[in-house]
């Protein structure tokens, strides 16, 4: 797992750092937290968990035992990979849902990425 977090820390990095050119190309200078935002917000290349981990989540999002302590945007995670997961296996009722899952890590895609505006705003001022 901690292999996934360095690739995604690096990845918002790269997804801050090409927004901060975009808007210097326009001759704008944005605060941080604009910056920030557009970065978090903007399409991830993958939702960097484990499989096993995933799977977990999967689980406890099913069963209605996803912990209570989990932020939104864990919750909101969980449910956006439940949905690709349920729409691959509607299309193709063989698949098992590992399988599904599977196909949903490895072509990553994600909306957005799944990390608060103050964790991504510590991560790149590292």
């Amino acid at each position: 797992m901690l292999e996934e977090v360095l690739i995604r820390n690096r990845d918002i990095k790269k997804c801050y750092n090409r927004i901060v050119k975009q808007y210097k190309k326009l001759g704008q200078n944005p605060s941080i937290s604009t910056v920030v935002n557009d970065a978090i917000s903007t399409k991830a290349p993958s939702y960097y968990l484990t499989f096993d981990y995933a799977r977990r989540l999967l689980s406890q999002y099913r069963r209605k035992q996803l912990p209570k302590s989990y932020r939104r945007l864990r919750h909101d995670m969980v449910v956006e990979i439940a949905r690709k997961v349920d729409r691959l296996i509607q299309r193709n009722p063989s698949l098992s849902e590992s399988d599904a899952l599977s196909m949903v890590l490895a072509s990553g895609n994600a909306s957005r990425f799944f990390i608060s505006e103050v964790s991504a705003r510590r991560l790149i001022n590292h």
